[in-house]
């Protein structure tokens, strides 16, 4: 069988700037879930502006079917309003061992004046419909420009955690990392004994600056591994069209 991940950063000002970028956003999401189908969809920098709700496009992908989520918060803001921005896990089959993982502390919420908040990552099986089993870890490290120690130790933390035993195998890790394809002792670099990886090219980026079609200012820093050892394997491997978000989303297809 066949099962499909979409990954998307999607941009927290899109959320906090007004009912129109939201609805926007909303309205890209449920284009793209039309389109492409995707089983599971992992979101970056999704906004929960009240610590008891879930943040609004949780709340859609649930009316579009996909009725189980994960979720951590990752950045805290001011601007405009106390909001909490988080790694999000949206799936049409049932998560289970859903966990938390505190890779660094985070340097973003520190800048905020929170220097006791930890930047945490997301993990959980997915349950496919004949039974086969996916793990899924859905990461967004601390950006450099947070400061490079946190983002250093988040990386090391995430790869040592990519390295035991219970995500040796039958692994998916996918992400903003915050790094391009060449960063000095990346991510990358340190997974390759044990991790397939994509991500985009040069004339199809990941990000752009601002989202800006023609700037210079462009990166690949979105990411899909998966387990070199897994019962699994990739069958096809798109960044998509979208300009609603400063990243573009990935979708990768994968063969069970």
């Amino acid at each position: 069988m066949e099962f499909s991940v979409l990954s998307w950063n999607i941009w927290h000002i899109n959320q906090i700037e007004g009912k129109d970028r939201l609805h926007r956003l909303l309205g890209e999401l449920k284009r793209l879930s039309d389109q492409y189908n995707p089983d599971c969809i992992v979101l970056c920098e999704a906004v929960q502006p009240d610590q008891n709700k879930l943040p609004p496009v949780v709340e859609h992908l649930r009316e579009l079917g996909y009725s189980y989520h994960h979720i951590a918060p990752m950045i805290i803001m001011k601007s405009p309003d106390y909001c909490m921005s988080g790694v999000v896990i949206c799936s049409k089959f049932k998560l289970s061992d859903k966990q938390r993982h505190v890779i660094s502390k985070n340097g973003s919420a520190a800048k905020f004046g929170y220097p006791d908040f930890d930047k945490e990552i997301i993990s959980a099986t997915v349950t496919l419909p004949q039974g086969s089993k996916v793990k899924l870890v859905a990461a967004h490290p601390t950006a450099t420009v947070d400061g490079m120690k946190p983002h250093r130790a988040g990386i090391k933390s995430l790869a040592q955690l990519m390295h035991s035993k219970p995500f040796a195998h039958d692994t998916l890790l996918i992400g903003d990392m915050n790094q391009w394809r060449f960063f000095p002792g990346s991510l990358r670099s340190q997974l390759k004994d044990l991790m397939h990886v994509r991500t985009g090219s040069f004339w199809r980026p990941t990000w752009r600056y601002n989202a800006h079609r023609f700037t210079p200012l462009r990166a690949n820093l979105d990411y899909v591994y998966w387990s070199k050892t897994s019962d699994f394997s990739l069958k096809d491997f798109k960044v998509l069209t979208s300009d609603v978000s400063d990243h573009r989303p990935l979708l990768a297809t994968f063969k069970a």
